[in-house]
């Protein structure tokens, strides 16, 4: 995974938690080297292993887990790369562009399969215009969190919508396959 991926969640342990924590949930997750650098792709056990340990740490299951870190990862991005969002006016361009901005993130990693493994991992397969679906492909079976970045993203844009996983990897699927739909927003 690219180091963006650990960064948010380190970052946010670290101020809330301190060094001390971050060192000691890389210790139970038996990472010697936690990924930060957005221009390279860490070991995906590595990173599946120190999340697993942070969510011990905080006390939250996996889906709490990844509620928590759909929020932080929006506001980290919000923060940090805000041409991201002022490019879409809508939960939907902002998903539409999802695989795009994912490509674009992985560009700077040198290995060319790795670049290409971060860069296939996303694909829209239907775009219409209250309806967008994506296919994700990794073994890192994170529709999890995806999911829960589909809702933070309706909540920053103030937008209702719904998300169905017509396919999923955990149920033997090739890829996930995310189906949402968004509400027509009422005139004011």
């Amino acid at each position: 995974m690219i180091g963006l991926i650990q960064r948010v969640l380190i970052d946010h342990l670290e101020i809330h938690h301190g060094k001390a924590a971050v060192e000691s949930i890389a210790a139970q997750a038996g990472v010697l080297s936690l990924g930060r650098r957005i221009d390279t792709d860490y070991d995906d056990a590595d990173t599946l292993a120190f999340f697993a340990a942070a969510g011990d740490y905080l006390e939250l299951d996996f889906d709490a887990l990844m509620t928590l870190y759909a929020d932080l990862f929006i506001k980290w991005t919000r923060q940090h790369y805000p041409i991201f969002f002022s490019m879409a006016d809508s939960a939907q361009a902002f998903l539409g562009r999802q695989p795009a901005i994912h490509a674009s993130l992985g560009a700077g990693i040198r290995d060319p399969h790795l670049r290409d493994r971060v860069s296939d991992k996303f694909r829209v397969v239907e775009k219409s215009e209250l309806k967008l679906i994506v296919d994700y492909r990794s073994a890192n079976g994170l529709c999890t969190l995806y999911r829960a970045l589909f809702l933070r993203v309706l909540e920053e844009y103030g937008q209702s919508g719904e998300l169905v996983e017509t396919r999923c990897q955990h149920r033997g699927d090739e890829a996930c396959r995310f189906d949402m739909t968004f509400a027509e927003e009422s005139a004011a």
